[in-house]
């Protein structure tokens, strides 16, 4: 099955989660007397122990694709390029946690040379970013950073499996946002179309310029696949909408939140694609910034030649910057709960 799919709850969490909104960017206090150090920067160095199992012989595990140069590349390469870049861009697959351990070490390298971008978080809701202005402003744990945000009802992989992400943050002192909206905004987008978004605000996010063809045409092809063969035909373009608008959103919260010293975007790897995704937005409101694009992939055993995985995300060649493969985390089928929980509508 395509290994993009991430667990049925999660599917159904994403259903619910496309929308876009506007507004002023949100408040970036640094938390006070933060408790628990983040990782020492020799961790970075060091060899990553893969916690996940699945695949974890396969020729492409721990190896790391530059794909401009066509070529492998090394770990500490990825880490000069993230800190050398204003917008950086780190794509996942939700239920892998070898991905988030792995995103903190490109965070805390970026930290180790100098930099403090701010970290913007696909899975926090820009209107949960009062109750996570105010846990950072107080006494803040990374085991409590969750709990604080409602992560627990949220639909997301449990809380620990994405703390790493939180300890280098808490520790090195970098602001917070939430990049996601609400859920009601969200239906509003799929139900109402671009009416749900005031014509300034799509204007401002540059919604109203459409995709070239046969992106659009991809995207809309990820809407049925991400959501198992299920989603109604005339539910595909107002969900493809919703994306687009998730993407632009992710674009503004990261412009919003830059103070200087850039930013990091932790979410899954659709939204780091970068014709079509959180990158196409950047680079249309950013001329001339530096942006960085990393995916974190799980590798199949069979497939040695990382330029076959480019249809994974429905493109012709590999749509990021620089692709790291990891073993996978579960052979579990996505769809089987989703088929049934969810029959298709006419």
């Amino acid at each position: 099955m395509p290994q993009r799919f991430a667990t049925a709850p999660l599917l159904v969490a994403a259903c619910l989660a496309l929308a876009a909104c506007g507004g002023r960017a949100p408040s970036l206090p640094l938390p006070a007397t933060p408790k628990g150090a983040a990782m020492s920067p020799t961790s970075v160095a060091a060899p990553y122990a893969f916690t996940t199992t699945l695949d974890r012989d396969a020729p492409l595990v721990g190896r790391v694709y530059d794909v401009a140069r066509g070529d492998f590349t090394t770990p500490d390469a990825v880490y000069r390029a993230a800190a050398g870049a204003t917008y950086v861009l780190l794509g996942e697959k939700h239920d892998n946690p070898d991905h988030h351990a792995l995103q903190a070490r490109v965070i805390e390298a970026m930290v180790a040379a100098g930099r403090r971008p701010a970290v913007a978080l696909e899975m926090i809701e820009t209107d949960r970013q009062g109750a996570l202005d105010g846990y950072l402003a107080g006494a803040p744990t990374s085991a409590g950073l969750g709990a604080a945000v409602g992560w627990e009802t949220s639909g997301w992989p449990p809380w620990p499996e994405y703390e790493p992400i939180a300890k280098v943050a808490i520790g090195a002192r970098l602001a917070m946002v939430g990049a996601n909206v609400a859920h009601a905004t969200a239906r509003a987008i799929v139900h109402e179309g671009a009416g749900a978004i005031d014509p300034a605000t799509i204007a401002r996010l540059g919604l109203d310029r459409p995709l070239a063809p046969a992106d659009q045409a991809a995207l809309e092809q990820e809407m049925r696949d991400s959501h198992c063969g299920m989603l109604p035909e005339k539910r595909v373009a107002p969900m493809a909408l919703a994306q687009r608008a998730r993407d632009a959103t992710m674009a503004d919260a990261m412009i919003g939140a830059d103070r200087g010293g850039g930013v990091v975007l932790v979410a899954g790897a659709g939204h780091v694609h970068r014709d079509r995704g959180a990158p196409l937005y950047l680079r249309a409101r950013k001329a001339g910034a530096s942006i960085v694009t990393l995916a974190f992939a799980e590798a199949d055993r069979d497939t040695p030649d990382p330029r076959a995985y480019a249809p994974r995300y429905g493109s012709k060649a590999l749509p990021f910057d620089f692709v790291w493969f990891t073993p996978r985390a579960t052979d579990e089928d996505p769809c089987a709960g989703f088929r049934g929980a969810h029959p298709k509508a006419k």
